[in-house]
């Protein structure tokens, strides 16, 4: 069972060998999906990612005191797809934010549902055939985030850094994704890219549009029913700068930047459970003019697939 889409995330290869032919991998809006099966057509999974920062900038008050902040964002999510055709998937995401931390000794505690997503990809191009070497898949789509997490709008805290520390944005935003798989008998490479266009909250607030992407080569491993992707690459990550007013046009200095992250983990397959490990740690970063320091990730997942 050499074929792209397999290689890329096999699932139960051996129970129905043929089938395992038709995988391919996703990446949504702020997130990565990683490689996700096609020959089930629907999954339920539980993911959680957790994220820290920490941040040293001058004072507004005092230039040449530097004020110190830490925030810790762990993330638990229900996650799915429902395949309407074999064309056309639909996804969902519901996440729950516990955000912690301190800014300038001043505690922060944010727990709470974040802003559901929802998403649709298209299958543009697809050569699945078992019989060939080479295998490939081209999907693209896109979706809205809806602003159901709670947001009280910019604090005296939020005006001296950034809003982030909020279960929900505030506002709706708009996603275009798309993905492509290739592989060549055990091995293959997956390209994963996500572009949000943002809009403001009710006080003018507008984070700044984003990019996410990520290039990842993964290879197969086999063992009966069990199936091992260990895959590793390269993750970037863009923002453009937010505004604090974006209809007087007043960018806040403290966002906006780049980073890049080296990424390694593997997804595992038994029957209809999938799992799946990603640790990535940033080599290269320059987000809020080189205030904001961002620490290693780490994205986990379970799902069962039907």
């Amino acid at each position: 069972m050499k074929q792209v889409i397999y290689s890329i995330v096999t699932i139960i290869v051996f129970a129905q060998p043929a089938m395992a032919c038709d995988l391919c991998g996703c990446a949504a809006s702020s997130q990565y999906m990683g490689l996700l099966p096609q020959q089930y057509k629907h999954f339920i999974g539980l993911q959680y990612q957790y994220a820290s920062f920490t941040a040293d900038q001058p004072s507004v008050f005092d230039k040449d005191e530097i004020e110190h902040a830490d925030e810790y964002i762990n993330t638990y999510q229900v996650w799915g797809r429902y395949s309407i055709s074999n064309k056309v998937q639909l996804f969902a995401f519901i996440p729950y934010h516990q955000n912690r931390g301190t800014d300038m000794e001043t505690p922060i505690k944010v727990d709470g549902i974040g802003d559901i997503t929802v998403l649709a990809n298209v299958t543009l191009l697809k050569q699945d055939d078992c019989a060939k070497k080479m295998k490939y898949t081209l999907l693209a789509g896109g979706g809205i985030k809806a602003p159901t997490g709670a947001n009280k709008g910019i604090t005296k805290l939020d005006e001296e850094g950034l809003p982030n520390v909020q279960a929900g944005t505030g506002a709706w935003d708009f996603i275009t994704n798309a993905n492509y798989t290739i592989s060549r008998g055990k091995s293959g490479l997956n390209l994963d890219a996500a572009y949000t266009f943002t809009t403001t909250t009710k006080e003018s607030y507008k984070y700044g549009n984003h990019l996410n992407s990520s290039l990842l080569y993964f290879y197969q491993l086999q063992h009966k029913k069990l199936t091992l992707l260990p895959q590793g690459g390269l993750k970037y990550e863009y923002a453009l700068s937010d505004y604090d007013n974006y209809g007087r046009k007043w960018l806040n200095s403290n966002s906006g930047g780049s980073l890049v992250f080296a990424a390694a983990g593997v997804q595992a397959f038994y029957n209809h459970i999938g799992a799946r490990l990603l640790y990535s740690i940033p080599f290269a970063q320059h987000y809020a003019g080189g205030n904001v320091t961002t620490h290693s990730r780490l994205e986990t997942s379970i799902y069962f697939l039907f």
